[in-house]
């Protein structure tokens, strides 16, 4: 029985680290199609479109019925809306800042989310997440480039912007998941998800239209690098890591998620020459490693006994 018990652990465990490494290459697949063959927003529609009619396809292989009541419709549209938003600011962050500027950014989530979770489900904030905080503070002045010889020309700024923006709204993203997703009505993980894919499709192919932007890739890398964000990011990584988070403890899981960012600034070095100076993979390392603190030790029960579920 132990046996078994290590076995699945470890299984568990990979688990994680392979969804961690497919969403490292997001930002690469994102980044490698020429932004005069299709803009950040229509990559973002193409990217959700594509993903929820895989996670569609998986679930309905699966057994599950893609039926959804009309309130959990609800929650998934407003889900949707706010991915959008996400995917809107960093899209635009990756192609301005760089992959693994905007991923390390993105993941200041975590700081955020644990403020929405203390108005929203009365979790409490521990003293470790004001440590948290403040050195991650510390660590994204370092790693935009404050005291390194950085060029912070004007798409370089607003790349930044973009990257935190990004924290900001993955953060709302994941509340609303999260709130939404723990409804006794909701279907299987897999259906839900599929929902908000195609619920923020939706409204991205809106943008779109209003922005008035290429629509349709003209050139055969651009739709296979679509597929494969879809396929290996929106799907395959987020079941592996969803599935992964249920059986490692936080401890472990948010050491492990970890790989996400420090991968995508590895593969922007390798893909597209992306540098940071000295001082910048400091600020990274601090950033970094105040996610990790701020993602395992920044909530505890309340009151009530109810865990609280670290978001990365």
């Amino acid at each position: 029985m132990k046996k078994t018990t290590e076995f699945k652990q470890a299984g568990s465990l990979w688990l994680l680290v392979a969804g961690a490494v497919c969403i490292s290459f997001a930002p690469v697949f994102v980044k490698a199609i020429d932004t005069e063959v299709l803009g950040p927003t229509p990559i973002a529609f193409w990217r959700l479109l594509l993903g929820a009619l895989i996670l569609f396809g998986w679930g309905g292989l699966s057994g599950h019925s893609p039926k959804i009541s009309s309130r959990i419709f609800g929650w998934a549209l407003l889900a949707g809306s706010i991915f959008y938003v996400d995917l809107f600011v960093w899209h635009r962050s990756i192609y301005y800042a760089g992959a693994g500027m905007a991923t390390i950014l993105g993941n200041t989530q975590v700081f955020m989310t644990a403020i929405l979770s203390y108005f929203v489900f009365k979790e409490v904030l521990t003293g470790r997440f004001f440590i948290a905080a403040i050195s991650g503070i510390l660590g994204v002045v370092l790693l935009v480039g404050v005291g390194s010889d950085v060029q912070a020309s004007k798409e370089y700024l607003l790349g930044i912007a973009f990257g935190l923006a990004t924290g900001v709204a993955y953060a709302h993203y994941i509340i609303t998941v999260k709130h939404g997703g723990s409804k006794k009505d909701r279907p299987h993980l897999l259906v839900f998800m599929g929902w908000v894919s195609l619920t923020s499709a939706f409204v991205s192919g809106l943008s779109v239209l209003i922005e008035g932007e290429p629509f349709m890739p003209t050139e055969s890398s651009a739709w296979l690098n679509l597929v494969g964000v879809a396929l290996v990011a929106q799907a395959i990584g987020w079941w592996a890591i969803s599935t992964g988070l249920l059986r490692i403890e936080a401890s472990r899981s948010g050491l492990i998620l970890l790989l996400q960012p420090i991968l995508a600034t590895v593969w922007g070095w390798l893909f597209f020459s992306e540098q940071l100076s000295t001082l910048q993979l400091l600020g990274a390392a601090i950033t970094l490693t105040a996610v990790y603190y701020g993602s395992v030790y920044g909530t505890r029960r309340n009151k009530k006994g109810d865990v609280s579920n670290a978001a990365s």
